[in-house]
């Protein structure tokens, strides 16, 4: 005989839903205190938008991040004739490439692109993550010491700053060395130099150079911490020098030491071709006068 199945009452209270069997966690998480939502949907959703955030704040990182994605890519390419290089163009955007390096030239591996530069300075390489590379700029056809140029510009902009009271100094020196020297040793006493203000390269070349040897025969000071700006030290460049003009001087030269070669003529072109069309012409001729056969 069947036996019917009847349903156990139920009983729902307002501040109880009723959660199917299965379903439920515990009373906290189960909780439904708003449109009786548990209280772990909340939760839930909270994370998941946490990790929503984490994901847009790397994405933005990785996006302020993206001048340097060529290191990476350029390890990859690189060979042991090629060097990682640090490229800051004339608007001051950083890019990473890696050139190709031979006798110290470093040239572009896309043949389209005739910018050389030179690597004159070893103090111009740098090491970033355990790789060497080396900085350049689109405006100079030599490596950039970034050092050197951060201490160069500091001294003189000082030196232009001070520079009454260091010709005054190097007067009252030069004045109080030779006083203590007898009349005959007094002209083996390196006179005060040129001084005057340091504005562009020929007037660094002139003297310049040789004012801050004076002042500093030990070396210049550098500060201990400075921003590197690329473009401060512009003004201090030979004019004309430019990765474009030398490289462009490097091909020309390369052009003139290829050997000469002599263009060749029509008949050393066709020569062979006029033989061949003589000898099948002899041989039709000679057919036709000695028939083959009775």
């Amino acid at each position: 005989m069947p036996t019917d199945l009847i349903a156990d009452p139920i009983t729902q209270t307002a501040a109880q839903p009723v959660v199917p069997v299965g379903m439920a966690i515990n009373p906290t998480l189960d909780w439904a205190p708003f449109l009786s939502i548990p209280i772990w949907v909340y939760i839930t959703f909270i994370f998941v938008l946490l990790v929503i955030a984490v994901v847009f704040y790397w994405l933005i990182r990785m996006g302020r991040l993206s001048s340097v994605k060529g290191w990476g890519e350029s390890i990859k390419m690189m060979t042991q004739d090629d060097a990682q290089v640090w490229v800051i163009s004339r608007i001051q955007k950083l890019t990473i490439e890696c050139m190709a390096i031979k006798d110290n030239v470093l040239s572009s591996l896309d043949p389209t692109v005739i910018g050389m530069w030179y690597v004159s300075s070893p103090a111009g390489v740098i090491s970033i993550g355990g790789m060497r590379a080396v900085v350049i700029s689109e405006d100079f056809d030599r490596n950039r010491d970034i050092v050197s140029e951060i201490a160069l510009c500091y001294t003189l902009d000082n030196f232009n700053t001070d520079l009454e009271n260091l010709k005054a100094l190097a007067t009252s020196k030069y004045m109080d060395t030779i006083s203590k020297l007898p009349e005959e040793e007094r002209g083996f006493v390196e006179k005060p130099r040129v001084m005057k203000p340091v504005e562009k390269f020929q007037q660094y070349v002139d003297y310049g150079r040789g004012c801050l040897a004076h002042l500093y025969p030990v070396g210049i000071d550098t500060p201990s911490y400075a921003m590197f700006a690329p473009n401060r030290f512009r003004r201090y460049f030979p004019l004309g020098n430019t990765s474009t003009h030398f490289g462009a001087e490097n091909m020309m030269e390369a052009r003139d030491l290829n050997i000469d070669k002599k263009e060749k003529g029509f008949w050393d072109v066709h020569a062979l071709l006029a033989a061949s069309v003589v000898i099948g012409m002899i041989g039709i001729i000679a057919v036709a006068f000695f028939p083959m056969g009775g």
